[in-house]
């Protein structure tokens, strides 16, 4: 997906700092399932309310549940994410 940004004419230095956290899913406890889970509602839901169901509750996957997260955090709470997730080929 591609997110237009419009130039901003504040400060770099005021802007919000994004700290970054690289846990695997078994470190994630339920508040941060249901922190992810929130920050995807707000993410998906105005694109329609069908991409925002899948992460209803403190469900914080869609499909494929990862095995490590990249979250970035801001003063608001979760500002980005990553998930990642191998998956085997097996030829012939």
């Amino acid at each position: 997906m591609n997110i237009a940004v419009p130039p901003s004419a504040e400060d770099p230095s005021a802007r919000t700092q994004v700290q970054w956290s690289l846990r695997w899913e078994n470190e994630l406890q339920l508040a941060d399932h249901a922190e992810l889970a929130d920050f995807f509602r707000k993410s998906y839901g105005p694109t329609g309310a069908f991409n925002a169901q899948p992460f209803e509750g403190i469900r914080s996957w869609a499909g494929a549940r990862p095995e490590m997260r990249v979250i970035g955090y801001d003063a608001h709470g979760v500002a980005a994410h990553i998930g990642l997730l191998r998956r085997f080929i097996k030829i012939g």
